[in-house]
């Protein structure tokens, strides 16, 4: 009897053991990560808080975020000291953790963690012996530091768009463009036309919108700033009229104009704006933009995928962030099946 126990022991202490190594490295048992969108926590004791490396890294998080018509933060940010970060806290989806220490380190470093103690977390691990140090760190890194977090929350978005899609408006954006997009089934009004397809909620108040239309590639010229913006006002006034004769949507660009940058998605080129549009000649309706220019090497085309918000007397960063996932979902012709192509319901 007592070698039977201690043989279910050693069973129960073997399974526990197995199960440990799943956890940590397969991440199957971790929890889900936990907190709003773009939420971010600081775990940074206090002394160390309020001092000029605590500002600069406050002011870091809290950046405007660029082209939305009103100053809104890049995260909302909360604060707890190292002994306040319990158990109950290591889920939080966005963390950052300054450790302050001239004992222990001899220069500021910055680390970038995924999954540590939650499915889809993000963590940022800073080490410092000074304040002074961390400054200059933050000075250095500030871009990466940014981009780190608006990616996770971006890969969280596209991950549930991708299981929550819209499978009529996958399926209009397949049928007229052969791209796939992961739209969700909120954006359920259709506008369409030949090499034009648009997107809404319809809603009056929050408002989120996608629009997709390609045109023949000749040349490099045409993915300037300048070419795309002169062929954003073409496509989306014939398109999108305002309630006045003569009025159209179109790009702001007397105080700001769009912001461009050549970047990859999905390894490939992609010429990216974001900016400001308004209605020309007519209402005083406008808001922000981001816009995806591709080329569809199988077809020898432009293809331009667009989201843009209207939501009057509201925050935008949040409603935009969403409509940049389904942008950044977009799989080209050429690209790998990454989502499947389901013909809508009857």
């Amino acid at each position: 009897m007592k070698n039977s126990v201690i043989k279910l022991i050693k069973h129960m202490w073997l399974v526990g053991v197995c199960v440990a190594c799943v956890s940590c490295n397969g991440d199957t048992l971790l929890p889900n990560a936990s907190g709003a969108a773009n939420e971010l926590l600081v775990v940074m004791d206090d002394a160390d808080w309020r001092t000029d490396g605590g500002r600069a890294l406050f002011d870091v998080l809290t950046t405007d975020v660029p082209a939305l018509p009103q100053a809104e933060p890049m995260f909302d940010i909360s604060r707890v000291s190292h002994s306040q970060f319990d158990q109950l806290l290591h889920p939080t989806r966005n963390i950052v953790m300054v450790h302050v220490d001239s004992t222990r380190y001899t220069k500021a470093t910055l680390r970038l963690t995924r999954n540590k103690w939650a499915r889809t977390q993000a963590v940022a691990v800073i080490t410092t012996d000074n304040a002074a140090h961390l400054q200059q760190l933050l000075q250095r890194r500030q871009r990466v530091l940014i981009d780190f977090f608006v990616d996770a929350e971006r890969e969280r978005q596209i991950d549930y768009l991708k299981h929550n899609i819209n499978s009529t408006a996958l399926q209009k954006a397949y049928n007229k463009f052969n791209i796939k997009i992961a739209v969700p089934s909120s954006l359920n009004k259709y506008n369409e036309s030949d090499d034009f397809l648009w997107i809404s909620n319809g809603s009056g108040t929050a408002r989120q919108d996608i629009v997709i239309y390609s045109y023949p590639y000749t040349s490099k010229q045409q993915l300037t700033r300048e070419a795309l913006i002169a062929k954003r006002d073409s496509v989306l006034c014939r398109h999108i009229p305002g309630a006045f004769e003569g009025s159209c949507m179109g790009t702001a660009v007397a105080y700001e104009p769009p912001s461009f940058e050549e970047i990859w998605v999905d390894s490939a080129y992609c010429a990216q704006m974001r900016g400001l549009w308004e209605m020309k000649n007519g209402e005083t309706m406008g808001g922000p933009f981001i816009s995806h220019t591709r080329l569809d090497e199988l077809h020898n085309r432009l293809i331009t995928i667009e989201g843009f918000v209207f939501a009057p007397g509201r925050d935008k960063r949040n409603l935009l962030r969403q409509v940049e996932a389904m942008v950044y979902s977009v799989q080209m012709p050429q690209d790998a099946m990454a989502i499947t192509v389901v013909a809508p319901q009857q």
